[in-house]
């Protein structure tokens, strides 16, 4: 898969053609219609998402299980929070420096640099998946899941989980759909994420600002999702994506409700044939607000190129890891990156 470097940050980018516009309406994913009819509507959607998958990389969806008006609810939340002064206690209470894990708040200009030399312009806040669902703390930061920090806003976390539970309801049913969509069996992927995955949730902030994009300054560096998917809610233009030939398009925000991109464990265990979408945010003159919940497998998962995808003439192109171990690999190597910026 593409390490960062081999993402150009300031490649060109390309106006996304509608007919390349894949917009899916994956309400036979939920519906309750049984019989030929049901399995009908629900192939249909496999087809989309396979046909969406293979000649651009990432799709759009539309009828989900998650409402508009739990988006608003949401969105209204991460307003409440980040319009707080950065000194506010409400605030200061959740920064993510006073959690093992890097939950809770990140203030502006502290995100990991996915690329060498960039500075994002982006406030962050990220949240684990419910600690109950583990119990054991030791046994939830084994597989990279850790106690969440909240602000002091009444209602945060109330909507904030609510959206998470309901955003992993949608992601287990795509879960399936691209089981299928790579002819396997539609609980294979499912059955290898599961309440023990470090799924994680981020609101994003991107203010706008007068500053130009360039190699420096971004509003997140170029990379690819550690996980296996990812589950995008954006309010304004200012996202780019590869396609599967690895040329940057922009990608409308205004295309049904989610934009669904694929990532590093996709691109490993389907050894290649499905990559992982290249991304990256500019800079621009208006905010923007992102909600993302990063599906991931089981953190100790191992994950290797599926023997479905390999052959004498296909061999593996990727060595065997865990969900666990490549997350914390890429945001150590990012880490790192950042702090040699702070010290040149």
């Amino acid at each position: 898969m593409p390490s960062t470097q081999e993402l150009d940050v300031a490649a060109p980018s390309a106006r996304l053609e509608k007919q390349r516009l894949h917009l899916i309406d994956v309400g036979p994913l939920f519906g309750s219609a049984g019989g030929e009819a049901g399995e009908a509507a629900r192939g249909a959607v496999i087809a989309q998402i396979r046909k969406a998958c293979r000649e651009t990389g990432f799709f759009y969806i539309h009828n989900t299980c998650i409402s508009d008006d739990l988006i608003g609810a949401t969105l209204e939340q991460m307003q409440r929070f980040f319009s707080l002064d950065d000194s506010d206690p409400a605030k200061r209470c959740a920064l993510n420096k006073l959690s093992a894990g890097g939950t809770g708040w990140g203030p502006m200009f502290e995100e990991p640099a996915y690329q060498p030399g960039t500075v994002a312009h982006l406030e962050s806040f990220d949240m684990s998946p419910p600690m109950e669902w583990i119990g054991d703390e030791g046994v939830a930061a084994s597989l990279g899941i850790y106690p969440n920090l909240w602000p002091g806003l009444p209602g945060f976390k109330t909507v904030a989980e609510i959206y998470y539970l309901s955003a992993r309801e949608l992601s287990e049913a795509l879960f399936e759909a691209l089981a299928e969509a790579m002819g396997l069996p539609r609980a294979y992927f499912r059955n290898k994420a599961t309440r023990k995955a470090p799924s994680t949730m981020r609101f994003l902030n991107y203010p706008g600002s007068a500053v130009t994009s360039d190699r420096s300054n971004v509003g997140i560096a170029a990379h690819t999702d550690f996980e296996f998917f990812t589950l995008m809610y954006q309010t304004a233009p200012g996202l780019g994506l590869t396609d599967i030939n690895g040329q940057w398009c922009d990608a409308p925000a205004n295309v049904g409700q989610f934009t669904v991109i694929l990532g590093d464990m996709m691109e490993r265990l389907t050894n290649g044939e499905f990559p992982a979408t290249g991304h990256r945010v500019g800079i621009t003159p208006w905010q923007r607000y992102s909600i993302i919940l990063f599906n991931a497998l089981d953190g100790d998962c191992e994950v290797a190129p599926l023997p479905e995808f390999t052959s004498e003439e296909r061999p593996a192109r990727y060595a065997a890891t865990t969900q666990s171990r490549h997350i914390e690999e890429e945001l150590k190597r990012a880490e790192e990156f950042r702090e040699s910026e702070r010290i040149s």
